[in-house]
């Protein structure tokens, strides 16, 4: 009797131990994540920044040029 009610509902052991096994699994990738988010280098300047800094490069190369052609004109 007791088989058949071993076989009819699974052995209880085993499903608590594969329970186990698959919440440690997830603790372990969770884990994973955060080192990995937490050592990743991210770049901390705010993209305002890079627009900034290249519109003035570009009006600064823009002057250059303009002041070649006029230099060059007169």
């Amino acid at each position: 009797m007791a088989n058949k009610m071993k076989n009819k509902y699974g052995n209880p052991q085993k499903n608590i131990d594969a329970l186990k096994a698959s919440e440690a699994a997830k603790l372990a990738k969770e884990v994973d994540k955060q080192i990995v988010h937490n050592h990743v280098p991210t770049d901390r300047k705010p993209m305002i920044m890079r627009i900034l800094v290249l519109a003035l490069v570009a009006v600064m190369i823009l002057g250059i040029v303009i002041g070649a052609v006029a230099g060059g004109v007169f």
